[in-house]
């Protein structure tokens, strides 16, 4: 038997986000991102455009 594919699931919960530095502090709250996040747009769409830090095979914001 196979093993079933794995997905990560992350939730992200928008109500109270309402500026640029709120959004990046819960996304990488919620997406668990590594300690090398550097708060910025650019590090937010390296790390989810290139998710090798987190394998899975599907991903659900």
């Amino acid at each position: 038997m196979a093993a079933e594919p794995t997905t990560k699931v992350f939730e992200l919960y928008g109500k109270k986000i309402n500026s640029k530095e709120i959004f990046l502090k819960k996304a990488a709250e919620a997406m668990e991102f590594p300690q090398y996040f550097g708060n910025n747009w650019d590090a937010f769409d390296e790390l989810i455009t290139n998710l090798t830090w987190c394998p899975a095979q599907r991903y659900v914001i």
